[in-house]
């Protein structure tokens, strides 16, 4: 399990010399993923500049795009929210969501 150091620094104002202490927070990197359904079985990772039209075009159209915000329910319907690194449901384990 790979875990990401996040750390959060709040500073005063220096005028008036406060300052607040640093705290530290771990995450798991599963915990920011994309909301997908607990059915999926097969995974892409996104490019830089991938759409929606690209990832379904890549992997052979063998699902439509209302299987894939179906089963990725934090992508918007414009598709102009996918980040480049992150994984996307491409295929789910029968019986999976009705789409």
């Amino acid at each position: 399990m790979v875990n990401i150091k996040n750390t959060v620094c709040l500073l005063g104002v220096a005028s008036l010399g406060t300052s607040v202490a640093v705290g530290t927070t771990k995450f798991d990197v599963d915990a920011v993923a994309w909301k997908m359904t607990e059915f999926c079985i097969n995974y892409y990772t996104i490019g830089f500049g991938d759409t929606c039209w690209d990832i379904i075009s890549r992997n052979q159209n063998k699902f439509t795009m209302r299987q894939l915000l179906c089963w990725n329910t934090d992508i918007n319907p414009w598709c102009s929210n996918l980040i480049p690194g992150r994984q996307v449901c491409i295929g789910v384990d029968v019986p999976g969501p009705v789409c």
